[in-house]
């Protein structure tokens, strides 16, 4: 396969990619795709390990943060695989106007300590261990995913 194959396939399937998620937001609607706000505002994250040693000593450093600000409920997870965080603004709180912010703040808090819980440290795909990436316009799409993915999505 020549260079320029590939190019014009890797631009094919990107392409494809997008228009079909576009297709998805506008049939379904962004609140179809499994992000959409908890109509209490409760956001959750399944943690592998005890929740004694979750809570023991305060929770870890990402959502000892916020706890102030925090209503926070562990459960048992489904099927014995450890324990769920559950956690919600409390409505005396004082937040910030912009809603899709705060958001990603919690989901972002709730992720990193679930990453600090389970391996000691809040994973980071940057700086790459494997060096520079070549500014392409695949490679940007990536960054930009990347750059977006704590505080947005499916937790």
């Amino acid at each position: 396969m020549g260079v320029k194959t590939a190019v014009t396939a890797g631009a094919v399937g990107a392409a494809a990619g997008l228009a079909a998620t576009a297709l998805i937001r506008k049939k379904f609607g962004s609140d179809s795709v499994g992000d959409g706000r908890h109509p209490e505002g409760w956001k959750a994250v399944t943690v592998l390990g005890d929740a004694d040693d979750f809570t023991s000593g305060g929770y870890p450093a990402p959502l000892q943060r916020l706890a102030d600000e925090l209503e926070i409920r562990i459960a048992p997870a489904p099927g014995d695989k450890g324990f769920e965080v559950h956690a919600r603004r409390r409505t005396d709180a004082t937040t910030s106007d912009d809603d899709d912010a705060a958001d990603a703040e919690l989901r972002t808090a709730l992720r990193d300590a679930k990453q600090l819980f389970e391996t000691g440290e809040i994973l980071l795909a940057r700086p790459r261990p494997h060096g520079h990436r070549p500014m392409t316009l695949p490679g940007r799409a990536v960054d930009k995913a990347e750059g977006e993915a704590k505080g947005e999505g499916v937790l």
